[in-house]
């Protein structure tokens, strides 16, 4: 019964790799071609640097006086203010003190935020045309985002914030982003994967659609004889 039933299956099995087989160069040229299209987009794609840095949520007042030492407050803002980082009021004063040519909006997308889980930590990256741009970015905007934390955390009549940010890695040397930010050769070999898939259903379907198309002149000249 099991046999039986597999060998559908099986016989489908062996005729795609019969024609993946005999059309064997289909997957070769997809793969091929997925390479070069890839190496052309990595080449002419406009060079990109990113500068890196991590700040430390730190509880300097009241909030330090509670059981855990102010650590899951510190957290707690850490995770809010790693979607901070982005946000247009900062990139906004970034601009003005750089005098950069750039909108609010696209300075924001060039930069990251994120807290590492379980930590006070936020590690923050900035992207840029050029090197002295992006770590030059990364320090102004440490800055004007250690202001606007500080403004929200202090509260009237209090000396000291709830809660400030300290550099713990401040921006090091920018280092250049290429291929989207994956390694190289995992985007090559994506791409030649792709290429692969693509050349063999590219070949299944010309076997299938010839073959089909055969088999109606096949049927056309069958009916033109005479019986």
């Amino acid at each position: 019964m099991n046999g039986s039933a597999g060998s559908p299956m099986n016989t489908t099995l062996v005729s795609y790799g019969r024609i993946l087989r005999g059309r064997w160069r289909w997957m070769l040229w997809g793969v091929l071609l997925a390479l070069a299209a890839t190496t052309l987009m990595l080449i002419v794609e406009p060079p990109l640097y990113r500068s890196q840095a991590t700040v430390f949520v730190r509880t300097p007042g009241d909030v330090s006086q509670v059981v855990d030492g102010g650590d899951s407050y510190a957290q707690a803002r850490a995770r809010t203010y790693a979607s901070l980082a982005g946000s247009p009021s900062v990139a906004t004063r970034v601009i003005a003190d750089l005098g950069l040519d750039l909108d609010p909006a696209t300075l924001s997308g060039r930069i990251e935020g994120a807290n590492r889980p379980g930590t006070a930590l936020v590690d923050i990256a900035v992207r840029a045309p050029s090197a002295d741009e992006a770590r030059q970015t990364a320090t102004v905007l440490l800055s004007e985002y250690a202001a606007t934390v500080h403004g929200l955390e202090m509260v009237p009549g209090s000396l000291v914030p709830r809660a400030e940010l300290v550099a713990v890695d401040p921006p090091g040397e920018a280092v250049r982003v290429v291929a989207w930010g994956a390694p190289v050769l995992a985007v090559l070999g994506a791409a030649a994967l792709m290429g692969l898939v693509l050349g063999a259903l590219g070949a299944v379907l010309r076997s299938t659609f010839g073959r089909s198309a055969a088999d109606r002149i096949d049927v056309t000249q069958t009916e033109r004889v005479p019986q």
